[in-house]
């Protein structure tokens, strides 16, 4: 789903403020849900935009609760990487 005002530009100053050694990977986006938009910076990082008044808080939710799900999969021999 396509925002106003977010672009490739957009995402690539936002990069560039803060991590210039990132600003000359590839850009573009990916099919993104409702609440985030997704753009990927080279083959293996991504930016994610929280595009509505609820996104701010249910991506605090999912730092909260992620790291330790990603522990108890881990037990369990599943990797599953902790967000950072």
């Amino acid at each position: 789903m396509e925002r106003a005002g977010i672009d490739e530009s957009y995402v690539r100053d936002l990069v560039r403020d803060q991590h210039p050694d990132l600003a000359d990977l590839e850009i573009w986006p990916v099919p993104s849900g409702w609440d985030n938009q997704l753009w990927r910076v080279g083959d293996e990082l991504a930016v994610r935009l929280p595009m509505t008044e609820r996104a701010p808080a249910l991506l605090r939710k999912e730092f909260r609760w992620l790291p330790g799900t990603c522990q108890a999969s881990a037990a369990t021999g599943a990797d599953a990487p902790a967000p950072q």
